[in-house]
């Protein structure tokens, strides 16, 4: 996939920046060129290429020719784009994914033939020594070999070609040298007469590859998946008043300086000010707060709050594209494309490998050559030491442990997604956490009640549930919740933005804040209650007063105060007001220097730049989903946004906040499972190119030893499949916050 055509140079005219979409561009080491050759590129200042993303972020001098650098991106073997949607990289990604499978099916069953030829070979009884049926089985060795290294393998040497010629090789061109060496050993040895052949390697070597390929194609997708969930939970209609008349059109078809109509119920399209009406807002969206704001004429508004109560016209003043939760958006893709990559370890290591590997091979000829060997003799010494300097056993290090700790998660009621982001879990100095729906239950609830002289719990909740009637506000559904089964009927309903008058079994009920009250002229209980109290008054006498307040998870105070005993400090971020806060953290014990409140989800994602790292953010909104993204890892609750567990790289998915444990403790034992592999594999690698270069280790030994180790690596990271990663139960306590 090559080629400028698809990019425009001219839509970037007086522009100095922009990200563009990389098409084709499926591994680290494939990222790491297209990044080096965008910045050797006239006039770039800056060029930060994102395999995760698939997507280049460039900085220029103006003059600079960007269809120059188009091309540049074309001779390496991709396409360098426009910025494409989410849900088309998305489709684009499972084409190519699609298209790889089909390229690993053949692998795995041509594979299968030469691996059984190869271990008859190998294994067999001494018949299998015969010269005339080594040579027969040799012949049918690279026979069912040929579909996996002409076909299957194709991409991989393209982009270990490309990688090369960029100066940043990786996996796919040691990889390619390694199927190259044990080819062309095999039909040197059949050209030679003999039955020796490593057409085996070479198989196992591009089977592994694709697969390790197909598992970052998926992070790609999940990537671009993460992004398209984030971009659907922006409201898209809105109800516009035009020469006096409402229209329902798309939200991106209003422009700044319109009205538009928010009915109750409704979701807020587009930023701007409340021009008519007053009314309560559920801002939980972009607040992460439970309870409802009210806001009245001149107040400002913002698209993802929910209207409540009663219906506003609202002045637009940032349209599509310019509303504070479209640069929201915006930032979770910019910080998505800033993150570590999922296997850029094996990518780096490789890269050192290459030109050692290279220089042993050239050293091994030549000295053995000086040395008066046959020429032959020389050759397959030299392909011994290719052979062996493919690292499968390193290669396969970090992601077969990841993938042994997703299937041991996967039984403990934990979905762990991005491979750096399992690794460090168990490293963690910091974990920054949401208050409300991470902490609390994230739904209001009635706490305390105080009853004037001669009235009555269950009364006073059933004239009170009875005057709010359906309304979907938090605090009627609170007190519903609170109220008996049975209700008197209402018969007339009168709404207001902090309260409501009803008419229940003839008499006059009101249900509201204490300033409602005091408009009809009623004086409020005086109770010394803190946070949100609603009032209750019949027939002109208050009667009642209710403190509504969000409920601690029963096992937040345990699993937080094991967390800090393990050293991992705890700070709390939240969009709440500071006195719910204060609450909450008195409730775990945390220190009030720990706790940030009133912050905006911008505010959150800056908070993680002055903490220790590596940190952690554990969050459950759509407000969440920047610290999410910026933390070294994002751990979202079971009830999450789907656009936080869209973005998030450990998903609680039942257990509690224990989980959190459980994915920590499993982390510490990958992290050891992961050195103890990258340990035995260059170990082995290193010894077993000194004995090859001595001669001491011939190209079918090699390809034994490097199965066996291969073998070895898988073994061990199995223990953490088999393992449990259980931490001891903590104690589970319910605390009001």
């Amino acid at each position: 996939m090559t080629g400028t055509a698809a990019f425009p140079p001219e839509d970037y005219a007086g522009t100095d920046r922009a990200v563009f979409s990389i098409q084709g561009l499926y591994c680290p080491s494939c990222a790491a060129a297209v990044e080096r050759s965008l910045r050797g590129a006239p006039g770039v200042e800056a060029a930060q290429v994102s395999y995760a993303s698939a997507s280049a972020a460039v900085r220029w001098q103006p003059g600079t020719d960007l269809g120059t650098l188009a091309a540049r991106v074309g001779r390496l073997g991709f396409e360098m784009r426009p910025l494409m949607q989410n849900a088309e990289s998305d489709r684009r990604i499972g084409k190519e994914m699609r298209r790889f499978a089909i390229r690993l099916a053949v692998a795995t069953v041509f594979g299968i033939w030469t691996m059984m030829i190869a271990v008859a070979v190998y294994l067999g009884p001494p018949e299998m020594g015969d010269p005339a049926l080594a040579r027969a089985l040799a012949y049918a060795s690279g026979a069912t070999a040929l579909p996996v290294i002409g076909y299957a393998g194709l991409p991989l040497y393209l982009s270990g070609w490309r990688t090369l010629r960029a100066g940043a090789p990786g996996m796919d061109t040691l990889v390619s040298l390694g199927v190259l060496g044990a080819t062309a050993g095999s039909l040197l040895s059949l050209a030679l007469g003999r039955g020796e052949v490593w057409f085996d390697t070479a198989v196992m070597l591009v089977t592994l590859l694709l697969v390790a390929r197909l598992v970052e194609m998926a992070t790609l997708r999940r990537s671009a998946r993460a992004l398209a969930s984030v971009e659907a939970a922006l409201p898209d209609r809105a109800l516009v008043l035009r020469e006096g008349k409402r229209r329902e059109v798309l939200a991106g078809e209003v422009a700044a300086g319109e009205q538009v109509l928010v009915a109750p119920g409704m979701a807020v399209t587009l930023d701007g000010v409340i021009a008519e009406g007053e009314s309560a807002f559920d801002t939980s969206s972009l607040t992460g707060e439970s309870l409802p704001r009210t806001k009245r004429a001149g107040d400002r508004i913002e698209a993802g709050w929910i209207n409540l109560d009663a219906p506003v016209t609202l002045a637009v003043e940032a349209p599509v594209g310019a509303r504070r939760i479209d640069r929201l958006g915006a930032d979770v893709e910019v910080m998505l494309h800033d993150r570590p990559e999922i296997h850029a370890l094996a990518d780096r290591i490789a890269g050192m490998i290459v030109p050692v590997a290279l220089s042993l091979v050239a050293l091994t000829a030549l000295v053995w050559g000086l040395a008066g060997l046959p020429a032959e003799d020389v050759a397959l010494r030299a392909l011994s030491v290719l052979v062996i300097a493919c690292p499968c056993a390193i290669s396969l290090a970090a992601p077969v442990s990841h993938l042994a700790a997703v299937s041991r998660a996967s039984g403990d009621g934990l979905l762990l997604r991005r491979q750096s982001a399992t690794e460090t879990l168990g490293a963690l100095r910091t974990l920054v956490v949401d208050k409300t729906g991470t902490l609390t239950e994230g739904r209001p609830r009635v706490t305390d009640v105080a009853l004037a002289p001669g009235e009555t719990r269950a009364g006073v909740l059933a004239l009170a549930a009875a005057a709010e009637g359906a309304l979907p506000h938090p605090l009627a559904t609170a007190i519903r919740d609170a109220a008996p089964d049975t209700l008197p009927e209402a018969q007339a309903q009168y709404r207001e933005a902090d309260g409501v008058s009803a008419t229940v079994g003839g008499e006059q009920v009101r249900v509201g804040s204490a300033g409602h009250l005091r408009r009809a002229g009623i004086a409020p209980l005086e109770t010394g209650m803190s946070g949100t109290v609603v009032h209750v008054a019949r027939d002109g006498r208050a009667i009642a007063a209710l403190r509504i307040a969000d409920r601690l998870r029963p096992d937040a105070a345990a699993t937080m105060a094991t967390l800090r005993e393990t050293g991992i400090r705890i700070v709390m971020a939240t969009g709440d007001d500071r006195g719910a806060a204060l609450d909450v953290a008195r409730a775990l014990g945390l220190p009030e220097r720990d706790v940030h409140a009133g912050l905006a989800p911008e505010d959150k994602v800056a908070l993680l730049r002055d903490l220790p790292r590596p940190l952690g953010f554990l969050g459950d909104g759509l407000n969440d989903t920047g610290a999410l993204v910026a933390a070294d890892v994002g751990i979202a609750v079971s009830e999450a946004n789907s656009a936080s567990v869209a973005v998030a790289d450990v998903v609680l998915t039942r257990g509690g906040l224990t989980g959190v444990l459980r994915a920590c403790t499993l982390s510490r034992r990958a992290r050891a499972v992961l050195r103890q592999n990258l340990g035995f594999a260059l170990v082995y690698n290193l010894a077993a190119l000194v004995l090859a270069f001595e001669g001491a280790v011939p190209p079918a030994a090699a390809a034994l030893a490097m199965t066996a180790s291969s073998l070895t690596v898988l073994a061990n990271a199995s223990r953490l499949a088999r393992n449990g990663s259980r931490p001891k139960p903590a104690p589970t306590a319910r605390t009001t916050a």
